[in-house]
């Protein structure tokens, strides 16, 4: 039982924290000029590639074990 009362904290701090990354991408792609391997389309490619999956399977995990 404090197995998953510690992974719930862990998650829901988590995605705060991803949270946190996505927003300072999103500025980067506004106020960034791209570089050779930092354009924005790779900025984009980020956020929906790791923190958003991320984001959605520690929501499911929470969803599951309530």
């Amino acid at each position: 039982m404090a197995d998953r009362k510690h992974m719930k904290k862990i998650r829901e701090k988590r995605i705060e924290a991803l949270e946190k990354q996505v927003e300072k991408h999103e500025e980067k792609i506004k106020n960034e000029q791209g570089r050779k391997d930092t354009t924005k389309d790779y900025w984009k490619k980020e956020i929906d590639k790791k923190f958003m999956k991320q984001i959605k399977h520690d929501e499911c995990y929470l969803e599951e074990n309530e």
